[in-house]
């Protein structure tokens, strides 16, 4: 397939449009022609990149106590894992939000590999908290706060909260079109400018579809944006029409 750059007769076109209010969120379009004029066909790529707020989110808070006699430690991880929860329930949450795993016990002294002495803690406990809420703004804001448990004695060996867009497969149709009406424009603009006229769709084909954070490029395709609050959606549709 042949590449065409702006000459008199042929041109690789980048298109913007912004959308008017007809279409919530903020739109960004470009499009790429490539015509084969021997097979009488425009090949054309329409791509909608819009931003959405998460509607859910986790967030996980593990903390842990050391020592050498488990009775204690058990006592001591129940007690921290009351402050934790109380702690999450004063910032809005409720019950049904949170869930707990079962206590991880780790015997430091049992190890098969390596060599020195021993740690002078026999016993590593780590317990878990988890929060599940729609609540994404509250969980934002638990998150940055969870440093504020060090000065209730609790050690935390990790946190994390994941974003997630429930409502995808709803706004996918909406997407979809988008880029097929953007890949349209794209190849009409190919048209009119080469003299050309558009016919029926040869093929269609609806590409890639990313759910990344709202600063990633376009090939960071790995970047799935879970810790975002925000996501960024790509939508990238192909079509090839006949020309005449």
């Amino acid at each position: 397939m042949t590449s065409f750059r702006p000459t008199p007769t042929a041109a690789v076109l980048g298109l913007c449009i912004a959308l008017g209010p007809a279409i919530a969120g903020f739109f960004i379009y470009n499009g790429i022609v490539e015509a084969k004029l021997g097979d009488r066909y425009v090949t054309a790529k329409g791509l909608v990149e819009r931003i959405e707020k998460a509607d859910r989110g986790t967030l996980e808070i593990t903390f842990k106590v050391t020592g050498n006699d488990l009775n204690t430690l058990y006592k001591k991880i129940s007690a921290d894992g009351a402050i934790v929860k109380t702690f999450i329930l004063k910032q809005g949450f409720v019950e049904s939000e949170i869930s707990q795993s079962a206590p991880r016990v780790t015997d430091l002294h049992a190890r098969e590999w390596g060599s020195g002495a021993l740690p002078p803690e026999r016993y590593l406990i780590e317990y878990t908290l988890s929060v599940n809420s729609q609540k994404v703004d509250g969980l934002n804001s638990l998150s940055a706060k969870t440093g504020e448990l060090l000065s209730q004695g609790i050690s935390i060996s990790n946190s994390f909260t994941n974003f997630y867009l429930d409502r995808f497969n709803e706004l996918r149709p909406e997407l979809i079109a988008a880029a097929t009406q953007n890949a349209l424009e794209v190849a009409k603009s190919f048209a009119k400018t080469t003299g050309s006229k558009i016919g029926g769709i040869r093929k269609a084909s609806q590409g890639v579809i990313q759910l990344t954070s709202p600063d990633a490029s376009p090939n960071q395709s790995y970047d799935e944006g879970i810790s975002s609050l925000m996501k960024k959606i790509r939508v990238v549709s192909t079509l090839e029409f006949y020309i005449k």
